[in-house]
């Protein structure tokens, strides 16, 4: 199974933003590149490819009104098996590729650039709620930028043409600068270019939160989540990050941010309680460490079934052997006669304490 989320189409009638199936978002995007076509206009719009894992498998942008694909699969087809990968990656980039085969009707895959097709019927098609954001930033700082700014012609090509040399060497200076903390000249030249980078994204709004400029920041993806998940991971807000999450939250509320806004409270009986939260890999992690603090054996199992952390895991392993211990020192201690076995009480109530600070030092 896979998912889709567009972000930006600028249609109304579209569903910018959710987690769609991938069949839906197929067959919603067809329409609307063909309609596009039809009133011979063209707009891009990014997009993001779930596994049936929730993990992000592919990242793009799609051109809708572009005679060059008549569709997204086509599209897809075409560029995936010229993405370089490392080789330990290779076996994901082949499932895709047979997962987009397999879900994908015959009848998009033969389409042609030049006709216009008949229309399919979406009038059937539910809306999901909004998608599960992975936009992950495990690095952060201008550092990051200046690395990609300085490496991406070697990694394209071993050859460049002077003009490609030319044009990085002309953005060097205003990357050197970021770093001794003059950012003002390199933020004015991205905000002039028409796409940007992952990386120059993350830079962008890092500027703006800081300056709590939360309307340019939610501009450049044009997705609150995304501003929110910078917040939660850029390592410059590790000093300020709860502050700042909560003014930003104030201004662009959402479920995400509620969530995460409790976690770092350690609100644990929020964090549980909420519903309709889009789950990423560290908020699975983070409620399965609520469950944990929470000591709620039965839910924090159900929890870690999704998660990759062996850490995590053990701990959660660790809660239910001293969830079964206590829980036989209990039968013990019901079973014994407070009057004629003092000691052997005082015994087993010292084990259980023992076991209860256990529990609760796990975290």
């Amino acid at each position: 199974m896979l998912f889709v989320r567009f972000t930006d189409v600028p249609k109304d009638s579209f569903p910018n933003y959710e987690r769609l199936p991938y069949e839906e978002a197929l067959l919603l995007s067809t329409q609307v590149h063909q309609e596009a076509q039809q009133a011979n206009e063209r707009f891009a719009s990014e997009f993001r490819i779930f596994d049936d894992t929730d993990q992000l498998v592919y990242k793009g942008s799609f051109q809708f009104g572009d005679l060059i694909y008549p569709n997204l699969y086509l599209q897809l087809k075409d560029r995936i098996p010229c993405i370089r990968i490392r080789k330990e990656d290779a076996t994901k980039k082949i499932l895709l590729l047979e997962n987009l085969e397999r879900l994908t009707p015959e009848s998009y895959k033969t389409m042609t650039a030049s006709a216009i097709q008949q229309q399919p019927n979406a009038t059937h098609v539910s809306r999901l709620r909004r998608g599960q954001r992975r936009l992950v930033y495990g690095v952060s700082g201008v550092s990051l930028l200046l690395l990609g700014a300085l490496s991406v012609v070697q990694l394209v090509q071993s050859d460049p043409p002077s003009g490609v040399q030319a044009e990085a060497s002309d953005w060097q200076p205003l990357y050197e600068a970021a770093l001794t903390g003059e950012t003002d000249s390199l933020v004015e030249r991205l905000e002039k270019q028409k796409s940007l980078n992952d990386e120059q994204q993350q830079f962008l709004i890092t500027q703006y939160v800081e300056e709590q400029d939360y309307k340019q920041a939610v501009s450049v993806t044009k997705d609150p989540i995304d501003v929110e998940m910078i917040i939660m991971q850029s390592k410059r807000f590790a000093t300020n990050r709860q502050d700042t999450l909560q003014a930003f939250q104030a201004v662009y509320p959402t479920d995400e941010g509620t969530f995460d806004l409790a976690i770092l409270q350690k609100d644990y009986k929020r964090v549980v309680s909420l519903t309709g939260v889009e789950m990423t890999t560290a908020r699975q992690e983070a409620k399965t460490r609520a469950y944990i603090a929470l000591k709620d054996v039965t839910k924090a199992q159900e929890s870690v079934k999704t998660v990759q952390d062996e850490k995590l895991k053990e701990q959660v392993a660790t809660l239910v052997q001293l969830d079964d211990e206590i829980q036989g020192l209990e039968d013990q201690k019901r079973q014994l006669s407070e009057k004629k076995n003092k000691k052997e009480l005082e015994k087993l109530n010292a084990s259980l304490e023992a076991k209860q600070r256990q529990v609760s030092s796990l975290l």
